[in-house]
C-alpha cells in the first residue's frame, strides 16, 4: 500500500478549466465531469514510501477528436493546473 496517492481532475472546457473529481489520502470527492469538455487530465501526486520521494505527475485521461477546438482552448486557457 502507497504512503500517500492523491489526485485531482482537470477538465477543460469553452469557459476554462474546471476541478473535476479528486482524491484525498483519506477523503474523495466525486464531480460530475462537464458535458463540453475537450479534454481531461489528472495531476498525481504518488509516495510509494515514507523513504521515497514524492512522484508527480499530469496525466492525460480524455481527449476530443475536435483537434481544432482542442487547440484553440489550449491556447486560450493554457495547460492543466499542476496542483491538487
Amino acid at each position: 500500500m502507497a504512503a500517500s496517492d492523491e489526485w485531482t481532475d482537470w477538465h477543460l472546457t469553452p469557459s476554462g478549466w474546471e476541478r473535476g473529481s479528486e482524491k484525498e489520502d483519506f477523503n474523495s470527492t466525486e464531480r460530475p465531469t462537464p458535458l463540453d469538455r475537450v479534454c481531461t487530465y489528472r495531476w498525481r501526486e504518488y509516495l510509494s514510501s515514507t523513504f521515497s520521494t514524492m512522484d508527480r505527475k499530469l496525466e492525460l485521461l480524455w481527449e476530443t477528436d475536435d483537434k481544432p477546438a482542442l487547440q484553440s482552448l489550449k491556447q486560450k486557457f493554457g495547460d492543466a493546473p499542476k496542483n491538487l
